[in-house]
């Protein structure tokens, strides 16, 4: 099973009366009733292509945005946005008429996708860009994407080490 194969899987359970559940918004919604195997099938098929089609629309996003906070930044930010949750719809189309299940997904079963080799991996590229962030910070003259570099991998690097603790106890 593949990485992109593990973050959709956390996505579905077996209710307690053996019913294949899909959880369209992981821990903040209900589960919805898979119907058939071949549905079940599918949606996760869905699911890996909308992933791969992410990491790999990211390069080219970058590429073309230019200068940060400019305006054809905004543009190619909010197109790619966009385009991502458009991509999206037909999921959500297809599953709102999908039987709605009585179990929710809990915050563990939603974080058993998260392998603790790609947390690990994470943890340490947040770490990299908090290091760069302070370096901004201290050592140039662009102060201020020091201080948004610096808060936002914080938090990232908060996020991924309260992950692998709770991965460690779980």
């Amino acid at each position: 099973m593949g990485y992109f194969d593990r973050q959709s899987a956390a996505l579905f359970k077996k209710d307690a009366e053996g019913r294949d559940l899909f959880f369209i918004w992981g821990n903040l919604g209900r589960g919805r009733v898979i119907p058939t195997e071949a549905d079940g099938v599918a949606v996760r098929r869905y699911l890996k292509y909308h992933g791969i089609c992410m990491i790999v629309g990211v390069v080219p996003m970058v590429v073309l945005a230019g200068k940060p906070l400019e305006p054809r930044w905004y543009i190619t930010i909010g197109i790619f946005i966009s385009l991502a949750l458009a991509a999206f719809l037909p999921l959500v189309i297809r599953t709102e008429r999908w039987e709605i299940a009585d179990e929710r997904l809990t915050y563990r079963e939603a974080m058993a996708g998260r392998g603790t080799v790609s947390l690990w991996f994470l943890t340490a590229l947040s770490a990299l860009f908090l290091a760069g962030g302070l370096f901004l910070l201290i050592a140039t003259d662009a102060a201020w994407i020091g201080v948004l570099c610096t808060l936002f991998a914080w938090a990232c690097f908060g996020v991924l080490v309260w992950l692998l603790v709770m991965r460690r106890r779980g």
